[in-house]
């Protein structure tokens, strides 16, 4: 966050020099002008930014040490923005309130002023947008279509931005700067449009076999069609399937495939709409995969001594270490469901643990023995000291442990989870 930060420190910054401090906050009518201009200025930063945290660079993957760490970023500086960029005319409009409510009214009134005809349509399409993402629930490929036009409110805010008279106007380092910013978030959902509609520079497999694991979970293999994607142990990618039968949105998925088998696995429960349709893939089905992405890998941290925690389908990124855990690495790994008809991949990790000593598997089955708890995995694991923990799974299980782990002195530093929830 502390990029962000000085990018909003920034125009703030050069704002307060371009006048006396001191004649920015002398009554009422002046203070709210002055919020209202910074507010104005720190919401169309972050608007920018909201932009650029959307288009899955694979260097802000590695500086926010995963994406999903990125995408929660983007949906606090989105919710932060637009209640900025709200109070920004609000703040502005107190002058005219002064004066009367009919001045006020006026100041609100479209096609009066072209400028701020633009910032109230930027405005009104936030706001319905916003209202959908809050207030509606919307399946997904809808709710992502949404968003989409998203892009065409930051222009109108652009547009508004640009052409009124305002602090902008009559500073150029700061017009510029808000330019950059601006025109980078647009070239953002512009590249983003010819890679993934005109380019099409995703990785080309097909479906090779679809695998039931167990009454709700579906393992996809894939085989490449031209170049393999390459990831390490623990990353996930996005996949679009083109089948008949599964709607085309992409959605992301662990790998669970090992980086040295030929082909490409993942693993899937039936939790919603679009999960539930991968049973309906078929042999020879194109599948375009986006990747690869993601931090959460043993080999990402410093200590070798490690607890892996998995929650349900949290397996995934952990069966896809377990195959490749280098024979260094002491690891106690935690398998936890409700019951044990849920396990996956159960004789497979026997097998990895019964040929590597330093790979300790333990399967947990909360119907016979409780949820599985911090407490008691420090008790089976003989401390957490010195060790780095891993866990995956539903936000609530790992809401939970987080905060049992850190309970029981566990530096945040050594925790390390993956959220799936910003799909």
């Amino acid at each position: 966050m502390n990029i962000i930060f000085t990018l909003l420190l920034i125009p703030v910054i050069s704002w307060a020099f371009m006048d006396p401090i001191t004649s920015r906050f002398t009554d009422l009518n002046i203070i709210t002008t002055s919020l209202g201009q910074i507010f104005g200025l720190v919401g169309m930063t972050l608007f920018s930014i909201n932009l650029i945290l959307s288009g899955r660079f694979k260097f802000l993957d590695k500086y926010f040490k995963g994406l999903d760490k990125v995408y929660t970023n983007h949906s606090k500086v989105g919710s932060i923005a637009f209640s900025l960029l709200l109070f920004h005319p609000l703040l502005l409009v107190v002058k005219y309130l002064m004066i009367s409510t009919n001045s006020a009214a006026m100041f609100f009134v479209p096609f009066i002023n072209v400028p701020v005809t633009w910032g109230i349509i930027s405005l009104f399409l936030m706001i319905i947008l916003i209202s959908f993402t809050f207030y509606i629930k919307l399946k997904y490929n809808i709710w992502k279509m949404s968003h989409k036009f998203m892009t065409l409110a930051f222009f109108f805010a652009v547009l508004h931005t640009m052409f009124i008279t305002s602090d902008v106007s009559r500073n150029s380092f700061l017009r510029y700067y808000i330019f950059v910013l601006a025109f980078t978030g647009l070239f953002v959902v512009i590249r983003k449009f010819f890679f993934d509609y005109l380019v099409n520079k995703k990785f080309k497999y097909k479906v090779k076999s679809i695998r039931q694991l167990n009454k709700d979970v579906v393992e996809v293999e894939m085989e490449a069609l031209g170049k393999k994607m390459n990831f390490n142990p623990g990353q996930f990618a996005f996949f679009t399937f083109l089948s008949n039968g599964v709607t085309s949105e992409s959605h992301p998925f662990s790998i669970s495939s090992s980086d040295k088998d030929v082909n490409l696995k993942i693993t899937v429960k039936n939790l919603g709409d679009y999960t539930g349709l991968l049973n309906n893939l078929k042999e020879g089905d194109g599948v375009l995969v986006d990747g690869s992405y993601g931090y959460f890998s043993y080999k990402n941290v410093g200590s070798k001594n490690q607890i892996w925690v998995a929650g349900g389908i949290g397996i995934t990124p952990f069966y896809c270490m377990a195959q490749n855990l280098e024979k260094e690495y002491n690891v106690d790994f935690y398998y936890s469901v409700k019951e044990r008809e849920e396990a996956v991949y159960t004789k497979e990790l026997q097998d990895i643990s019964a040929q590597n000593s330093n790979f300790k598997f333990n399967l947990w089955n909360a119907k016979d023995q409780g949820y599985i708890n911090a407490g008691v995995v420090a008790n089976i694991s003989n401390g957490l000291k010195d060790k780095d923990i891993f866990f995956c799974g539903p936000p609530v299980f790992m809401d939970n442990l987080k905060s049992q782990f850190i309970s029981l002195g566990v530096d945040v530093k050594k925790i390390h989870y993956e959220n799936f929830s910003f799909n």
